[in-house]
């Protein structure tokens, strides 16, 4: 080992870094069960699945479950104070728009015959009107929505490997408002879409004399409506990707994830509807079973959310592309940071075994080893003074003359 005092204590080790969900190296093939499991490993789903699961995806998922739940209701109190007197009278349209919410959060809302819902759709026409509480429920809504949004921008980075957007604080809570609205009008639009769509589809099978409530008019007028609720949840999740996350993701892939994605919160949000009101037929649980069955509603859908994030962001892996929206020049600070990351761990592992050969030598060994290992400690210390991470700078800015730890492993050293 040289004396110099540049030596920093690192030797030529070649540090390999991969990155979550990335497909493994070639290698010669497995046979057997071994081999079995070897492919069954390499499937993308199976790597999706395991990459969602290592970011914590399910812990993350229940968090944002309980902020969606309490911004829905301030969501529904504020529409409904606002706009609700535009309904007063019109019993087709309040069905419409009743029916609408309902395909997006199943049986949400109770109207009409039906007495399955969480929330009587009776109730939520008399709020109309602004008042005092009105103006609350924009609070509760402004706070939770944006709230809600906040959190799924970064469970989604946290998806692709990135830290939390950085940059104007009320910029970002101006864009995650305004993502609010819009999400809000999509609603609203897929009502319109939703008349439209049944208009044209009674029109065509009259046409063919297929009318009259027919199996095959009930059959495709579920279809169009499915196909309908999953192109709208498709454009609201590319939007979450691309928009809301400021993540640069290709289109193609960014349409393919939010595709998956859409189309499997269509058929959640269908068979929801289904088995919430089959539960609901008992007595004993009716009371709070569509409370809890929106819970679970929310908690698979939030799931949803995150692993065609993880599909989108796997894809991207596999093709190297960089999911970073970064400048050049964050670029290379970013890759220098974790390039020094990667020389303290490797220095670290040559300390520790320099130390292990010190404690089973002797004699005129024992103390040229230690005098060596005294040099690597007094570099490194020097290297992480000359180069501190983020996080050591600040401290320094925040430390009262305290002793750095590097200062304790010399002292130690020196021992």
């Amino acid at each position: 080992m040289s004396d110099s005092r540049d030596d920093q204590g690192v030797r030529d080790d070649e540090i390999p870094v991969r990155a979550s969900g990335a497909q493994p190296d070639p290698e010669q093939r497995a046979t057997g069960i071994a081999g079995l499991i070897q492919r069954v490993l390499a499937l993308r789903p199976v790597r999706v699945l395991l990459h969602y699961n290592s970011d914590n995806g399910p812990l993350i998922a229940s968090g944002m479950t309980y902020q969606a739940f309490f911004a829905l209701a301030g969501a529904l109190w504020f529409s409904f104070a606002v706009l609700g007197f535009s309904l007063q009278g019109n019993t087709a349209l309040q069905d419409q728009v009743f029916g609408t919410i309902n395909r997006f959060l199943p049986n949400l809302i109770a109207y009409g015959t039906s007495t399955t819902g969480a929330i009587k759709g009776a109730d939520l026409l008399s709020a109309s009107g602004l008042s005092l509480s009105s103006a609350l429920s924009l609070l509760i809504v402004l706070y939770t929505a944006v709230g809600f949004l906040a959190t799924l921008r970064t469970a989604i980075r946290i998806m692709f490997g990135l830290p939390n957007e950085e940059g104007n604080f009320f910029l970002l809570k101006a864009r995650d408002l305004g993502l609010a609205v819009a999400f809000g009008a999509v609603v609203l639009l897929t009502a319109v879409i939703t008349v439209v769509s049944n208009a044209a589809l009674d029109f065509v099978l009259g046409l063919l004399g297929l009318g009259n409530a027919g199996p095959v008019q009930q059959v495709l007028t579920a279809a169009v409506a499915l196909v309908v609720l999953a192109g709208i949840e498709a454009v609201m999740l590319a939007a979450a990707f691309r928009i809301l996350s400021g993540i640069p993701v290709p289109r193609r892939r960014l349409w393919a994830g939010a595709a998956i994605g859409g189309v499997a919160l269509a058929v959640l949000q269908t068979l929801a509807s289904s088995l919430l009101h089959l539960g609901t037929n008992n007595p004993v649980i009716q009371g709070f079973a569509v409370l809890i069955g929106l819970l679970v509603f929310f908690n698979f859908a939030c799931q949803i959310i995150l692993v065609a994030a993880a599909w989108v962001a796997v894809g991207m892996l596999d093709a190297g592309v960089d999911a970073s929206s970064l400048s050049p020049d964050q670029r290379e600070q970013s890759e220098a940071e974790r390039l020094e990351d990667a020389r303290r761990l490797v220095a670290r592992a040559n300390r520790q075994a320099l130390e292990d050969r010190v404690r089973s030598s002797r004699g005129l060994a024992r103390w040229r080893l230690s005098r060596q290992l005294q040099r690597e400690v007094r570099a490194e210390a020097r290297r992480r003074q000359e180069v501190p991470t983020a996080s050591e700078y600040r401290e320094a800015q925040q430390r009262t003359g305290d002793p750095s730890p590097d200062e304790h492993e010399v002292e130690r050293a020196d021992g």
